[in-house]
C-alpha cells in the first residue's frame, strides 16, 4: 500500500501513514522493538502484507515508525543512543505531529516507549495493545554480570537465562543464542529458512544494556496516576521465553495497581498455540491479527474484548 511519509524534525524519527481512518476512531501508532524497523509491521517474515497494510485496507489510520537512530530515521550515533532518545522522539511525534489520541502497538523493547507515552501524554493515548512487549522497569530484575573489561560485558539475562556479549565500542548485532534460545526458541510458526536473514539486526549497545538492566535507563514509571482507567491488553504466545504467562501476568498486575484496566491476552486461551516472539510475522500472523483486532474494538468501547 502507498504511504505518506515524514520526519519528526527534532529527533529525526521517520514515519509512514497508511489508511484513511474511516474504519476506526483512533489512529494506530506502531512501535517496533530493538534492532527492528517499521518493516515489522509492513510485511510478514514470509513476505506477505503486514499488519499495518492489512489494517489500513480495512479503514484504520496506521502510523508506522522507525526509532530515532534506526532504519530510515535520520542518522544518529548508535554508540551514544539511549532509551531516552527514542522516547523523546515519540513524545514529539505524538504531541506535535499526530496530536490525537492513539492506540499504541508496541512490540518487544518498544513497550518501554509506550509506557512512557502513557505517563507523559495520557490524554493522547486511548489505549495500548502490547505485542510481546516489555514491562516498565519498575519490575525489572538485574542480569548476572559474568565479566566486564570496561569495553565488552558478558551477561546473563534474568528473564530467560540467555547470554549476551555487548561491546560498548560498536553497534550490537544479535547473537545466534538470542534467536535459538529466546526470540525463536520453540516457536512452531517460524520457518527455519528465515534465520539467515535475522542476524543483520543491529541496535545501540547502550540501549540493549539498559533493556537487560545492566545499566540504568530502562524507563521506570513515576507518575502512575496517568494509567488510571487506561485500557491495556498484553498479547503473548506460549513459546516466547521472555514473555511467559508469569511475566505477562506480573506486568498486567503492576499496571492494574496503577489503576489501568490491564489484562493478558494469552494466545493459547484463544486456540492459538506455539507462537514465539515474532507475532507480527510468523506463519500464522493473520490468526494472531484477528485476536489483536478484537482488542482494538474493546479499547474503542464497541466490544467487551478479550480478558
Amino acid at each position: 500500500m502507498r504511504a505518506s511519509v515524514g520526519i519528526e524534525p527534532e529527533s529525526g524519527l521517520y514515519y509512514e501513514i497508511l489508511g484513511d481512518g474511516t474504519g476506526y476512531p483512533h489512529p494506530l501508532l506502531f512501535i517496533h522493538g530493538g534492532g527492528g524497523t517499521g518493516r515489522t509491521w509492513r510485511s510478514s517474515l514470509g513476505g506477505g502484507a503486514g499488519w499495518a497494510d492489512l489494517l489500513a485496507a480495512d479503514g484504520y489510520e496506521c502510523w508506522v515508525t522507525d526509532w530515532p537512530g534506526q532504519g530510515r530515521s535520520h542518522c544518529r550515533d548508535l554508540l551514544t543512543l539511549r532509551y531516552t532518545d527514542a522516547i523523546d522522539g515519540y513524545i514529539s511525534l505524538l504531541r506535535d505531529v499526530i496530536r490525537r489520541p492513539v492506540v499504541i502497538l508496541p512490540h518487544s523493547m518498544g513497550g518501554a516507549i509506550a509506557w512512557r507515552l502513557v505517563e507523559e501524554l495520557p490524554d493522547l493515548v486511548a489505549g495500548v495493545v502490547g505485542i510481546a512487549c516489555v514491562y516498565p522497569a519498575n519490575v525489572q530484575d538485574p542480569p548476572e554480570i559474568l565479566s566486564d573489561d570496561g569495553t565488552v560485558v558478558h551477561l546473563r539475562f534474568a528473564d530467560t537465562g540467555v547470554d549476551f556479549h555487548v561491546d560498548r565500542s560498536r553497534p550490537y548485532t544479535y547473537e545466534s543464542q538470542y534467536f535459538t534460545k529466546q526470540s525463536v526458541a520453540g516457536s512452531k510458526h517460524f520457518d527455519p529458512a528465515w534465520l539467515p536473514r535475522m542476524g543483520g539486526s543491529v541496535m545501540g549497545p547502550m540501549q540493549l544494556l539498559q533493556r537487560v538492566g545492566a545499566i540504568p535507563g530502562m524507563p521506570t514509571i513515576e507518575r502512575t496516576a496517568s494509567f488510571a482507567a487506561k485500557r491495556v491488553r498484553l498479547v503473548a504466545g506460549d513459546e516466547d521465553p521472555a514473555h511467559t504467562l508469569r511475566i505477562e501476568t506480573r506486568t498486567a498486575g503492576l499496571l492494574r495497581s496503577w489503576g489501568a484496566d490491564a489484562e493478558v491476552v494469552w494466545l493459547p486461551d484463544e486456540g492459538i498455540v506455539g507462537n514465539g516472539h515474532y507475532l507480527p510475522g510468523e506463519l500464522n500472523y493473520l490468526d494472531v491479527l484477528s485476536v489483536v483486532e478484537k482488542q482494538f474494538a474493546y479499547i474503542a468501547g464497541s466490544s467487551p474484548g478479550i480478558s
